[in-house]
């Protein structure tokens, strides 16, 4: 039997993200024109090759919302749902300001910056325990394909924990807009397969795999 799936898609970018702003919870965030043309290339190339999730899990953030519906279009009879393990992470009053004040703050605080928590939010190793927590619970549902639509900095966490590497590699892992992972599970557990394709290079990353 074919292994189970779970593709880790990142909201396409938003108007926010082109201005260097980070939105963690505060700012739900709107998609750009690229961002939603990024969204719709990657679930569409995925469609053609014979990809079909059954179900689409999503964070409760408007710009994983509105990716959603962009990849619901070419799957139609797939269940979304929306999941708050997803969701971005709480940042406190750092949401809404230059991507540079968490690390801006870190600094001054004499932390590591994954470990940086802002007064009522969470760092990201809080992030990375909910992402595993999900990814554990999805892989133990009867989907064999499921879609996990979320957030950027949610996705690198997961991807280190995966790879085993260290938080120093956090911003390598970081997916561009509407970027894709394939998590495959088998007997021996989870392992990669893709790691942060971009759409416009989706179709070739694919084909090699298929190709005996």
């Amino acid at each position: 039997m074919p292994p189970k799936r779970i593709l880790l898609l990142k909201h396409g970018e938003t108007l926010e993200n082109a201005r260097g702003i980070h939105q963690g919870r505060g700012i739900g965030g709107t998609l750009s024109d690229q961002g939603t043309k990024d969204v719709d290339l990657a679930a569409g190339t995925l469609s053609a090759n014979g990809i079909s999730p059954e179900a689409i899990l999503r964070s409760p953030m408007s710009r994983c919302r509105q990716s959603a519906a962009l990849v619901r279009a070419h799957f139609p009879h797939a269940t979304v749902h929306e999941d708050d393990r997803l969701a971005a992470k709480d940042s406190g009053h750092l949401s809404g300001l230059p991507r540079h004040a968490a690390a801006d703050e870190a600094a001054r605080e004499g932390v590591p910056i994954h470990q940086l928590r802002a007064p009522g939010g969470e760092s990201s190793e809080d992030v990375q325990a909910r992402y595993i927590s999900l990814c554990h619970a999805v892989f133990a549902t009867p989907a064999r394909t499921t879609v996990l639509l979320g957030h950027g900095g949610g996705f690198a966490c997961l991807l280190l924990w995966l790879t085993g590497i260290g938080w120093d590699s956090y911003l390598d892992h970081v997916p561009a807009s509407g970027a894709l992972s394939l998590i495959e599970q088998s007997h021996a557990g989870p392992s990669l397969a893709l790691i942060n394709v971009r759409p416009a290079e989706l179709g070739d990353a694919l084909s090699a795999r298929a190709a005996p």
